[in-house]
């Protein structure tokens, strides 16, 4: 099998690699795509074997339609993005550029050279329109509206994705991903925040007080571990054509979840402050989803509880700092 994954050096893409080698027959060739692959290494669980690094920016068409005429890909597992939502309130014409045309660049290539590819788009939860507090869970039925430029980027994406599975036939999946959450995360993301403050708290590196946003929102959180596995068994059992949600199917309030990784802290009576930095212009309160069309389509199962990715993650900063 031949696979391409975008985005490898990142967080996902790094437990991804790891997951397709242990999972691996033996005669798989992976070729993975980063801006940086440098530090990729630190990260991998085992020797390299199979997979080879490059160097591609993926809004460069010409490269791209070169590495998928010569290596012709059966899957590709495009994570690459610019996947933070404050990030893109500062730079929303560079993350439209890279999510979008980024994956239009992809998709005419695979278009031109090898047709039959499987092509994963893995888009985000942040398309939804969420229903003012009906307490339903999030279906892939339920309405797009995207209320920030990388929701609004992705639902671009979603849509192209779809479009040429329509008009070219070829197997397109669209995951729509909810929160991710593990060991290896950025700090630009909630919960992995949360435990880089603790770990360096604990380090005696900074004064015993977390900074915050908004803590009232209710979010779906899934472990990274979890996600990957959602991923591959999408491109392998799942229907072409087809979105799935990609989430744990619970609520979580962000106030909860920094109360469960201060429980596993060594130091007491952390001091929690609000930085207004944090907050975004627009916040939905509850965001959750339905993940009974995976399990359906794919027999997809939740490994990793939420106490144990939290923990997981604290523990990951530990040892980082």
């Amino acid at each position: 099998m031949r696979i391409l994954i975008t985005g490898i050096n990142g967080f996902v893409g790094r437990h991804l690699a790891n997951f397709l080698q242990n999972n691996s027959i033996g005669n798989d060739e992976i070729i993975g795509i980063d801006l940086n692959t440098a530090d990729f290494y630190k990260y991998f669980q085992k020797d390299m074997g199979n997979i080879k690094l490059v160097n591609i920016d993926l809004t460069d068409s010409l490269k791209v339609q070169k590495l998928i005429k010569e290596f012709k890909p059966e899957q590709v597992y495009h994570l690459a993005a610019q996947a933070s939502v404050s990030e893109s309130w500062k730079n929303p014409i560079e993350t439209f550029k890279i999510n979008v045309f980024g994956a239009i660049n992809i998709l005419e290539s695979i278009r031109k050279y090898y047709a039959i590819c499987k092509f994963l788009s893995v888009c985000t939860a942040e398309e939804y329109k969420i229903m003012e507090n009906n307490g339903d869970a999030i279906t892939e039925e339920s309405m797009i509206y995207p209320t920030n430029p990388y929701a609004i980027s992705k639902a671009a994406m979603d849509f192209f994705s779809t479009t040429y599975f329509m008009a070219y036939k070829i197997p397109v999946f669209v995951s729509r991903s909810f929160n991710h959450i593990g060991p290896g995360q950025s700090d630009r993301f909630v919960c992995s925040d949360f435990a880089k403050q603790i770990a360096e708290i604990e380090k005696g590196l900074k004064e015993p007080k977390i900074y915050v946003g908004n803590l009232a929102a209710y979010r779906d959180f899934l472990d990274v571990r979890d996600v990957i596995k959602a991923y591959y068994y999408i491109m392998n059992k799942g229907k072409a054509g087809e979105v799935y949600n990609i989430c744990s199917g619970q609520k979580y309030k962000i106030a909860d979840l920094l109360d469960i990784l201060l429980s596993f802290s060594t130091v007491k009576n952390i001091e929690i402050k609000i930085d207004s930095s944090k907050l975004r212009p627009i916040d939905n309160e509850v965001i959750y989803g339905d993940n009974s069309k995976l399990k359906k389509h794919t027999g997809w199962t939740q490994d990793y509880s939420i106490h144990q990715a939290l923990k997981d993650t604290l523990e990951y900063w530990r040892q980082k700092i």
